[in-house]
């Protein structure tokens, strides 16, 4: 399990947020111009992935069980 919940941004217009609430867009460019931090911002969108993937299956999960 990553850390990245625990971790602060420490530079640019995100500096004091949580990597949880950087937008996508930032965690993006980090991983693009190999930033010291883009571990970081990889297992964040990693994370998030996880989460939607996880969300869209439990909807049709629950679509099956009320259409089934």
């Amino acid at each position: 399990m990553d850390n990245s919940n625990n971790l602060i941004c420490d530079f640019g217009v995100h500096k004091g947020e949580s990597y949880r609430q950087v937008p996508a867009s930032f965690l993006n460019w980090m991983v693009g111009v190999n930033h010291h931090q883009a571990p970081v911002a990889r297992a964040e969108l990693r994370r998030r992935e996880q989460a939607a993937l996880a969300s869209v299956s439990s909807c049709a999960s629950q679509h099956s069980e009320l259409t089934g």
